[in-house]
């Protein structure tokens, strides 16, 4: 027993050595996982404080990278104390991560971009420089609004459309509004100013931007040098004109004052002096390098010459700044970054278009409205046209696309209208450029549009209504009846809208006029539904002149049912009506800003029930969008 007991405890002992050569080498460190542990750390504190200074400051990713950072700190711990058993996944783990934030930070650096880590950077309150040229290098295009800012300066960005850290993986276009400095028609509130004394003045026209002030000083029994009236007060605009009145006392005292120095004020500021000390003068303005626009640049008499108010002869000459003289430079060959630097140095504006253009490539400068050699001054307005690169024909689903494809990159178009078994109508049948061609400066893209399925009118006169109908039916033909007064036999056709023989498309409406068997009375007017009583009336004057070799007694009367005008579209409207009325010569205008619904006639009035004849041009006004 003894033994046996002995024996045991050997076993046990023997187990336990085993248990903990286990547990150590189970607790063993790995020192290559932990590196790449820490690694992945350092890159993601080194990404989170990277989106930080690239944004200068918090931006709507900073949550999202917050909460990665705090997983990728979690991760670490977690892997530095597991079992080992586990290192290999941990060690893929971190592999992977680190991989991400070195893509991400040589992302934010721009060494190796990536479209699909690119972030929109904050360019609120940033140059105009800064963001063009942030967005050459994102190959992103970056459209311009100018907006007047109090806040913020000249030249520099208000707000954009894409917050800060967006990415850019889906846009390629990010729109800032560009500051132009102080409103000029804002309103401001215009106090009171009664009482109040020349410096006041000055300070309020200054801290308000005010640009059309006059003022005038009078004898008066009220304190020297303080305002007597003013002509508007409560909300004026910047630029509205307004008038002070000064006092300078029950009489001038001084009869011979000394011309201080009105180098560098302003010119408000120096004719509010020199009407205050009631000397004469005269403005004129000339370019200056050193003195900046709208201060004095120079006078014609030295500070300190005594002049004598009485003396009409003693005028002052004050000569305003209108900053200095700038030559343009070859603005065509100036990349986007050089023309805005130059603009914001020199105190210009600028406006920014795009046109396609295959001689140019993308960002190259097409025209501008000055040329090299020009002199201008500040404020003037430069436009710089510039290529969007060369543009091919897309794909498009339906009609509308393309005209809207074609309105909105000035793209010019032809449409041309055929009979087509195959291709319903309104749709297109081609277009004169194939998918993926360029398109060539200058060039028209023609557009063929079906007019459905052609289909010949037959002739209806004599037949009954009936008749007319299983005839017109059976060729696919729509229909619409009126009366009209005639001997001939009720309900017998005695005429139709369009002539026999015209090709037409298959759903075309056609108005088939029926005798009423009653004899036609000596006097008839149209009908308040628009329908004609009548064999004519009296088309308004909307034609060119008649051509002489044209028997203008050959008429067709036109009625505009919603089958012709009720598409939506205006081009399919003015289709329509042509191959409606095939006899007659019709022009097509489009008119934006009506209040009316697309595809609708503006001079309807002018035109439904009314007969023209086959030699006049009928001019239709047709909205558009």
């Amino acid at each position: 027993m003894k033994n046996e007991k002995k024996q045991m405890e050997k076993i046990e002992k023997e187990i336990e050595e085993v248990k903990g050569l286990h547990e150590k080498k189970r607790q063993k460190k790995h020192p290559f996982v932990t590196f790449f542990l820490l690694l992945t750390v350092i890159g993601a504190l080194s990404s989170f404080f990277l989106l930080i200074y690239k944004n200068k400051g918090f931006t709507s990713a900073f949550l999202l990278e917050l909460l990665l950072v705090v997983f990728t700190v979690l991760f670490a711990l977690y892997g530095i104390t597991s079992h080992q058993q586990k290192k290999g996944i941990v060690l893929a783990a971190s592999v992977v991560l680190l991989a991400y934030y070195t893509l991400r930070i040589t992302s934010f650096l721009e060494i190796f971009p990536l479209p699909m880590l690119s972030q929109v950077n904050n360019l609120e309150g940033k140059s105009l420089v800064e963001a063009i040229t942030w967005a050459q290098k994102k190959e992103i295009t970056l459209e311009q609004v100018y907006e007047y800012s109090d806040m913020i300066e000249p030249y520099h960005i208000i707000n954009q459309s894409l917050p800060a850290g967006s990415n850019l993986e889906h846009s390629k276009v990010v729109k800032v509004a560009v500051s132009e400095g102080p409103n000029p028609t804002k309103e401001v509130i215009l106090p009171n100013m009664n009482s109040k004394g020349c410096e006041d003045l000055l300070q309020f026209v200054e801290e308000n931007y005010l640009s059309n002030v006059d003022v005038e000083f009078i004898a008066s029994d009220q304190r020297e040098n303080t305002i007597i009236e003013q002509t508007k007060s409560g909300s004026i605009a910047r630029n509205e004109a307004v008038k002070f009145t000064f006092s300078y006392g029950e009489e001038r005292t001084e009869k011979n004052v000394k011309l201080v120095d009105f180098t560098g004020k302003s010119k408000f500021d120096a004719i509010l002096t020199l009407k205050q000390q009631g000397i004469s003068f005269e403005i004129q303005e000339d370019f200056s390098k050193k003195i900046k626009r709208g201060d004095v640049l120079s006078q014609s008499k030295k500070p300190g010459t005594m002049i004598s108010i009485d003396d009409p002869n003693e005028k002052v000459v004050i000569t305003i700044s209108k900053g200095p003289k700038i030559i343009v430079p070859d603005l065509t060959k100036m990349s986007l970054a050089e023309i805005t630097d130059w603009v914001i140095q020199n105190k210009l504006k600028v406006e920014f278009s795009t046109r396609f253009d295959e001689s140019k490539k993308e960002n190259k400068v097409l025209e501008a409205n000055y040329q090299k050699g020009d002199a201008i001054e500040e404020g003037t307005r430069i436009k710089i046209v510039y290529s969007k690169g060369s543009i091919t024909m897309p794909k498009f689903d339906s009609l509308e696309k393309f005209l809207a494809w074609a309105q909105e990159n000035e793209i010019a178009y032809e449409e041309r209208h055929e009979f087509s078994n195959t291709v319903p109508s309104g749709e297109v049948i081609s277009y004169s450029y194939k998918k993926g061609e360029k398109l060539k400066n200058g060039d028209t893209i023609i557009v063929t549009i079906s007019d459905g399925e052609e289909t010949k009118v037959p002739n209806l006169i004599g037949l009954s209504k009936n008749e007319v109908k299983k005839k017109l039916d059976a060729l696919g033909l729509s229909y619409n009846f009126i009366y009209q007064a005639s001997s001939k036999e009720k309900d017998s056709a005695i005429g139709q809208s369009i002539s026999e023989g015209s090709s037409v498309s298959k759903g075309t409406t056609i108005t088939v006029t029926l005798s009423n068997g009653k004899k036609e009375s000596t006097s008839s007017k149209k009908s308040s539904s628009g329908q004609s009583n009548s064999s004519t009336a009296t088309p308004p004057a909307s034609s060119t002149p008649t051509t002489p070799s044209c028997d203008s007694s050959i008429k067709t009367r036109v009625y505009l049912y919603d089958e012709l005008i009720g598409s939506g579209n205006p081009e399919t409207t003015c289709s329509k009506i042509k191959v409606a009325y095939p006899k007659i010569k019709f022009s097509c205008v489009y008119k934006t800003g009506t209040g009316l619904a697309p595809g609708l006639l503006v001079n309807a009035d002018q035109i439904d029930g009314y007969e023209f004849d086959h030699c006049n041009t009928v001019t239709l006004q047709i909205v558009r969008n």
